[in-house]
């Protein structure tokens, strides 16, 4: 029987029986009751409490357990939001690399176009620089460069009678340099000759023309090359047109001063290593006789036979004055102008045609200055020609 059971019988027992003279009186036992129930209404008082405590303890226990979730998802929300956070730094700092590589690119890229158009503009300022000087120099009668082909070389060859074995000489210079009078004294004749080239105050010659050197032995041919810059040959075609190239030596003969045309004539021989260039200044005593002459009273005649001694004694001081001014002014007129123009500093031979008569027959002139040591030259440029099989 429970506890509560044994209660209610023993209240039950003590309002309905009587009391027994050896029973405990019935009032201590209803304050025994009394106190039992009281203790029970504790007890049961406590039972519901202690319930109560259970039911917060597990209701405190179930809240701390939704209070760990909630500190977990919200350490985790943390920890991702972080993550996020740090993805979202990487991310922004590979953004921020990018678009530096990006500008560093694009400023390379520019500076590379920016480089690229100024050597375009400048190829195509130096392509216009080019174009015009070709232009000028076209208009100025300066053919630009070219280089004959061996049918070219055939060609002309052939059209000159060219032989292997002989020295091959080309005489060339302006119209009315005195080419055909060179010619003629080199080869030991008077211009008036049967065998003479064809002399004159206009160009003589229209086409090359061949002259053997009737001296026995002598191995060169000479040629006699119509002038450059005529109205029927301008410079920019004489070279080449002309088959030059074919030649072992070209004399460029000048009368007064170079000329473009000799510029261009010799700056086309150093293209070509075969060919050997002289530069001879021709009528070098008729230019001193000039000089000398202006030097003189008016009136002055070198030819009249009634001169006075004194007066032709101070002729000829004057005369040899000026022979030294010629030769030093020659000199200096010639290296300058192949200084001017980039080409080979190179002598220049001072000649005549009456000293060239004379010393190219092994005799004396008192006009002479270099015909001697041109005609050695010459003869050098021919034994070196010759002993090298070309």
């Amino acid at each position: 029987m429970g506890p509560f059971r044994a209660v209610e019988t023993f209240v039950d027992w003590l309002f309905d029986g009587e009391d027994d003279e050896d029973d405990v009186p019935r009032y201590q036992l209803a304050k025994a009751a009394q106190e039992l129930q009281e203790k029970q209404d504790r007890l049961d008082e406590a039972k519901k409490k202690a319930d109560a405590a259970e039911a917060d303890v597990h209701a405190a226990e179930e809240r701390a357990e939704q209070l760990r979730r909630f500190a977990e998802e919200a350490k985790e929300g943390a920890r991702l939001s972080a993550a996020e956070a740090e993805e979202h730094k990487r991310a922004r700092r590979a953004a921020e690399e990018e678009a530096e590589r990006v500008c560093s690119a694009a400023a390379e890229a520019a500076e590379i176009a920016r480089t690229r158009q100024e050597e375009y503009k400048r190829a195509a300022d130096e392509a216009a620089e080019a174009r015009l000087e070709v232009e000028r120099r076209w208009f100025e009668g300066v053919r630009p460069e070219c280089r004959p082909s061996k049918e070219d070389v055939a060609r002309m060859k052939k059209k000159y009678c060219y032989i292997p074995g002989l020295f091959h000489l080309a005489v060339v210079g302006i119209s009315g340099c005195g080419k055909s009078s060179f010619i003629n004294a080199a080869r030991n004749l008077s211009n008036n000759d049967p065998f003479a080239a064809r002399t004159g105050i206009t160009e003589c010659t229209d086409e090359v023309t061949r002259y053997p050197d009737p001296r026995p032995n002598s191995r060169i041919i000479w040629y006699d090359v119509p002038g450059a810059g005529t109205p029927n040959m301008p410079d920019w075609q004489y070279f080449n047109n002309l088959g030059l190239y074919i030649f072992d030596c070209i004399i460029v003969l000048t009368d007064n001063r170079v000329m473009e045309s000799d510029v261009a004539i010799l700056r086309t021989c150093e293209q070509f290593a075969h060919v050997e260039a002289f530069i001879v200044r021709s009528k070098s005593d008729q230019h001193i006789i000039n000089m000398a002459r202006d030097k003189m009273p008016r009136g002055f005649d070198p030819c009249d036979s009634d001169i006075d001694d004194e007066t032709r004694d101070r002729f000829k001081q004057t005369r040899a004055e000026e022979r030294r001014s010629f030769i030093d002014e020659t000199r200096k007129n010639v290296q300058s102008n192949l200084e001017r123009n980039k080409l080979s500093p190179q002598k220049v031979y001072i000649v005549c045609k009456d000293a060239m008569l004379a010393v190219w027959n092994n005799s004396r002139s008192s006009k002479a200055i270099d015909e001697a040591e041109l005609r050695n030259d010459v003869k050098e440029c021919v034994r070196r020609r010759l002993q090298s099989g070309c």
